[in-house]
């Protein structure tokens, strides 16, 4: 009988293999002869079936679609992208969901409620305070408006899946990590293309092949490469084992200099602002000091062998020193102390309504003498520009809820026998994150940024799952 039963379980096991191996023999001799492009339904349908039985890798795919560079057979076209197919997906699937489980729990969740005013208030602004359209078809410019608020849309869309997909801490675990390591790969792309240029402008660092497409930007690779620091940080406290965290320290020191070779001079100011806060929540400890002074050495010795100097100089021209006015980037700063008065000028002008999402760049270029198109470099300046005080307002109490999510969260994880405490390095990584992201708000353009929408989706989410596991310990005390 023992001889019988492993024969058979032998063949159950062989009979999968053989059909496996034969439908890739089929595929492969079908390529052969029509091309490549023939193969892609069957992919298209393990795709849809993969997502529909595990939602969470599904959002992961999604959130990579948001920051990965795709090649741009895979980018798709026109309203047929790979980002509005993974929408309709998902919007299925929450609609199933829905039916079968018979809770709308999302619906009275008030930073969906939030991101639904955004868009009303954006969408209002276009429609009724917009540029007037004669002169938009004079000037030979397409309608601004709809597709930055299309964009808007679907970041909001994404969130509205996050949170109902994204129900475990497993999960939680799985797509803070998935972010991070995209981040940290696109900081040592920016590092690599600055050791193979020369000069402030030759060498500067921006991820020419970056993983991540926003990081082609210098200073929003400086903030990727901070938020990154934050993650591993914490990721580090959490670990038992000594070894494994005197490993990461390389890692941050280079994402550090990664900041330092950018010449970012906000991506200096945002590193600071990352390590007070980090000494903050770590009350200053004896350990906490001892592995910054460790990473402070060595990066010190890296930036004396690797920073050109010019990028170097512009680091320390900050804003308010004599220097700014004269020494590198002084210009930049004039530039945007311009733009920001311009901004200013437009708001008055329409402080209630606003111009609409997207349509900056076509009103700066009527109103600014000099007919430039740049952006303002301040979110809550182009949130008021583009969607009046009701809009910045919106996103002023949508960083409130997401801040006062990850404190309550972070209030029941600091017990070591809550059951979810191994989350609460994810819960102060993305505070020191959320700090980044708001100062860096202050001189770049950040509102269509994924990373937005994606803490926001975490602080929902851990909320929910903490509030839900300390419900549950009540009840079994």
């Amino acid at each position: 009988m023992q001889v019988i039963g492993t024969t058979a379980s032998a063949t159950r096991g062989v009979g999968p293999t053989a059909i496996v191996l034969v439908l890739a023999a089929l595929i492969g001799v079908w390529m052969a002869v029509a091309g490549p492009v023939v193969v892609a339904p069957f992919f298209g349908l393990l795709l849809v079936v993969a997502i529909v039985a595990r939602p969470e890798y599904g959002i992961a795919l999604f959130l990579s679609t948001f920051l990965m560079n795709y090649p741009q057979a895979l980018q798709g076209s026109g309203f047929l992208t790979i980002n509005n197919v993974l929408g309709g997906i998902f919007l299925v699937l929450l609609v199933y969901k829905v039916y079968r489980e018979e809770d709308f729990w999302f619906l009275r969740c008030p930073e969906i409620h939030l991101l639904g005013f955004v868009i009303v208030a954006f969408y209002v602004s276009a429609q009724l305070n917009g540029p007037d359209p004669r002169l938009v078809a004079l000037l030979g410019a397409q309608e601004r408006g709809g597709p930055g608020l299309r964009l808007f849309l679907n970041r909001a869309a994404f969130t509205l899946f996050f949170i109902n997909f994204i129900r475990t801490a497993e999960h939680v675990r799985m797509i803070y990590v998935l972010a991070l390591a995209f981040m940290v790969v696109s900081a040592l792309t920016g590092m690599q293309s600055v050791l193979r240029g020369g000069g402030i402008y030759g060498g500067r660092a921006t991820a020419e092949a970056s993983l991540i497409a926003a990081a082609l930007n210098p200073n929003r690779l400086a903030m990727f490469s901070i938020l990154a620091i934050a993650g591993l940080w914490y990721l580090m406290q959490s670990m038992r084992i000594p070894a494994l965290r005197v490993m990461i320290v390389p890692t941050v020191v280079v994402l550090a200099l990664t900041v330092l070779m950018t010449a970012s001079r906000s991506g200096l100011l945002g590193l600071g602002v990352a390590v007070v806060a980090i000494l903050w929540d770590q009350r200053v400890s004896l350990m906490g000091l001892l592995s910054l002074s460790l990473a402070a050495v060595m990066l010190l010795l890296l930036a004396t062998q690797f920073v050109p100097q010019r990028s170097m100089e512009r680091l320390l021209n900050l804003p308010g020193t004599e220097a700014a006015a004269t020494g590198e980037g002084a210009g930049s700063l004039e530039r945007r102390q311009y733009t920001w008065e311009v901004a200013l000028n437009i708001a008055r002008e329409s402080p209630f309504l606003g111009v609409g999402m997207g349509n900056w760049e076509l009103v700066r270029f009527l109103r600014d003498p000099t007919r430039s198109t740049a952006a303002p470099h301040s979110s809550y300046l182009l949130a008021m520009v583009e969607g009046g005080v009701f809009c910045l307002g919106g996103f002023l109490v949508l960083l409130w809820r997401t801040w006062r999510n990850l404190k309550i969260s972070e209030h029941y994880l600091r017990d070591p026998a809550f059951p979810l405490a191994d989350l609460l390095w994810i819960v102060k990584g993305a505070k020191v994150s959320f700090l980044v992201l708001i100062f860096f708000s202050l001189f770049a353009d950040l509102w269509q940024l994924i990373i937005l929408f994606w803490l926001v989706a975490l602080g929902i989410v851990i909320r929910r799952l903490t509030e839900q596991a300390a419900f549950e310990q009540s009840l079994a005390a």
